[in-house]
């Protein structure tokens, strides 16, 4: 599971979530489950596989036991990362990843619940990415550091101060790659909603 990407620290969709959402896309098809509900039911039957979540029906356990290895792969995978936001961005893209398929799908009703639960994470990796991105920005607007000058302390003029280190953070993160259009716009706004009050 470990590889370059992960080293590196990129925000976009990794492989494995790309390969995972595939193989999740073939087993809940409405083409294809029919013919795969069977065979997994009687794996259970045979012991053979043990489903882990007993409110859903065998394959649907299956998928989301997938779902929830895969998250505990990428959660280990995001501490290799040197910058928290971009872990969190990581984190946030991946799991929006699963989530649009899972929401694609014919099976929804079954997942509704665990899908619930899913958003839930992917809502506090966004609250995470903010607090640790942009939060330290807004400390410059309201804990201005003092400075002593011929032996009395001044405060600078917090605003200068804000708006360099609000271009440091847009170099850092121009690159960082958000794929999902939708969330694109969803974090921004939650970006400009966090910094605009604080700014004004």
């Amino acid at each position: 599971m470990e590889d370059a990407q992960a080293t590196q620290g990129s925000s976009g969709i990794h492989k494995v979530t790309s390969s995972v959402t595939d193989h999740i896309k073939f087993l809940i098809h409405s083409d294809n489950y029919p013919l795969l509900y069977p065979v997994v039911t009687e794996a259970a039957g045979l012991g053979k596989y043990v489903p882990q979540i007993g409110d859903l029906p065998h394959l649907d356990s299956w998928v989301m036991e997938m779902v929830s290895c895969l998250e505990g792969k990428l959660a280990i995978m995001s501490e290799t990362f040197p910058d928290q936001g971009l872990r969190f961005l990581f984190l946030l893209n991946n799991s929006d990843s699963v989530l649009a398929t899972l929401h694609d799908s014919t099976r929804y009703s079954s997942f509704q619940a665990h899908v619930a639960a899913l958003c839930a994470k992917a809502e506090g990796y966004m609250q995470s990415y903010l607090e640790v991105s942009w939060s330290p920005l807004l400390s410059c607007l309201f804990n201005p550091q003092p400075f002593c000058l011929f032996g009395k302390y001044c405060y600078p003029l917090a605003l200068p101060k804000f708006e360099a280190e609000f271009h440091k953070m847009y170099t850092t993160q121009k690159l960082w790659k958000v794929p999902d259009p939708e969330l694109r716009t969803n974090l921004r706004i939650a970006v400009i909603d966090k910094i605009i009050p604080g700014y004004t």
